[in-house]
């Protein structure tokens, strides 16, 4: 009989693989959730869409919102506003432009928040810090008011401190200030100076204090802000009216606005438009304590209603370059990424408008 034959390894049939199942399963999730994330986003674009293409129907239907649409676009207010706006005008709105106009102007009127019921700063007293970016016109602004505090209290009543250490003479322009009025200037190098000179002039009914100029996006704003941090001291912001919105919109978050106990409009006779500056102080609540309109001292220094503001920024007619017509308003409602951005960031605001 033959012997069987032998098995040798080279033909012996290998055992079947085992699958990794916890492999497969990471994977199929993570297909799942990039699939989850496509119809996100595609959803958002499809409502934003649908609802830009809603409100520029509805501008064609009824003449009067189209043409308030593109009278507060063409002022300078931003479209997250502008369209909260338009969408709380009556739809049996008279059709005529006076009426339109004045009706947002009321509106705009009534959510922006001014001193003017209450004393004024050279009245009240107390201890105020001026804070804001680099030019703003921190030092002027403190030599106006008090100026015009020493006019009523006398100058005995006054003490200033500076904070400026950072530019070449910045404490010399407030101390010739001082020496026109009489009052002597001290400088603040550090947090334990600056609560010593406090403590120094704690007999004065006010006291204001000068600070370095920093860009807003400045490391150094932060140190700045710790160092202010005084339980008797309250802080004043001072916003250039002439700057774009999107920059007074940074600058209002970076310097802590709404820890303020107001804000300073500077340089209103250089502003085109007002309406970004004001399109920002309605959206952040913040109230205006005066404004200034050049260089003299104390003459340059108001106190404006709330009114008087909203007419200035509404009266300003934007250059022809610059003038939005009927068909950029549908351009710039016709859905983009800033649009989404702005209306996701005004509804996770408190809501702009009270009772209109």
């Amino acid at each position: 009989r033959r012997s069987p034959p032998v098995l040798r390894d080279e033909i012996r049939v290998s055992a079947p693989a085992v699958p990794d199942l916890a492999a497969s399963a990471g994977a199929s999730r993570r297909d799942q959730q990039d699939m989850m994330n496509e119809l996100r986003s595609m959803k958002g674009l499809i409502e934003e869409r649908f609802g830009a293409l809603a409100f520029m129907e509805k501008l064609q239907r009824q003449p009067a919102q189209a043409r308030l649409t593109q009278k507060l676009l063409d002022a300078g207010f931003s479209p997250a506003l502008t369209r909260k706006l338009v969408e709380g005008l009556p739809a049996d709105f008279k059709q005529q432009t006076a009426d339109e106009s004045s009706w947002a102007a009321n509106v705009l009127s009534r959510n922006l928040q001014t001193d003017e019921q209450n004393p004024a700063l050279e009245e009240q007293g107390g201890v105020f810090a001026l804070i804001g970016s680099t030019g703003v016109g921190k030092t002027t602004t403190s030599a106006k008011i008090a100026a015009a505090f020493a006019t009523r209290h006398g100058a005995g009543q006054l003490g200033l401190i500076t904070l400026d250490a950072y530019r070449v003479g910045a404490h010399e322009q407030l101390r010739a200030y001082g020496r026109i009025l009489g009052v002597p200037v001290h400088t603040a190098h550090d947090r334990t100076s600056l609560e010593d000179l406090l403590e120094l002039l704690s007999g004065k009914k006010m006291v204001l204090i000068d600070t370095a100029g920093m860009a807003q996006r400045d490391s150094r704003t932060t140190e700045l802000l710790d160092m202010l941090s005084h339980p008797s001291l309250r802080k004043i912001l001072v916003l250039n009216a002439a700057q774009q919105g999107e920059t007074i919109e940074d600058v209002a978050q970076a310097w802590r606005a709404s820890e303020c106990m107001g804000v300073v409009l500077s340089k209103i006779d250089e502003a085109v438009k007002l309406a970004p500056a004001l399109d920002t102080l309605i959206r952040h609540k913040l109230k205006v304590l005066g404004v200034t309109n050049g260089q003299r001292v104390p003459e340059d220094w108001h106190r404006l209603s709330a009114p008087a503001l909203v007419q200035r920024a509404l009266r300003n007619a934007a250059a022809p370059a610059w003038r939005v017509d009927s068909a950029d308003v549908n351009l710039i409602f016709a859905g983009g990424p800033a649009l989404a951005a702005a209306n996701n960031a005004q509804a996770a605001r408190p809501a702009a408008f009270g009772a209109y």
